[in-house]
């Protein structure tokens, strides 16, 4: 049965999403495996094959709201609203 994702959850991920963002613009290789790595380690009761299609969401609503994404994350089509509220509070924006 699926879980839905926390607040709390998102918070997570979206900083191991940023911190490769920050790593990108840096100069630095960003491999989608250590992004999700990254978030196992933060979500340890978070299903391990629930990342990879969240991390999807990610991109989408973070490239509806303005933000930077990344390549080596493929969007998906159906990210919930929830997620797209939770950046726009986070990152402050309209």
């Amino acid at each position: 049965m699926a879980k839905f994702w926390t607040e709390d959850e998102y918070a997570i991920t979206d900083a191991a999403y940023q911190d490769a963002v920050e790593k990108k613009k840096r100069g630095g290789r960003v491999v989608r495996s250590d992004i999700v790595d990254q978030c196992k380690r933060g979500l340890p009761k978070r299903d391990p094959s629930s990342i990879g299609p969240h991390l999807g969401n990610l991109t989408t609503a973070r490239s509806e709201v303005g933000l930077a994404v990344l390549d080596e994350v493929a969007p998906f089509a159906n990210r919930p609203e929830k997620l797209v509220i939770f950046l726009k509070q986070k990152y402050r924006l309209r």
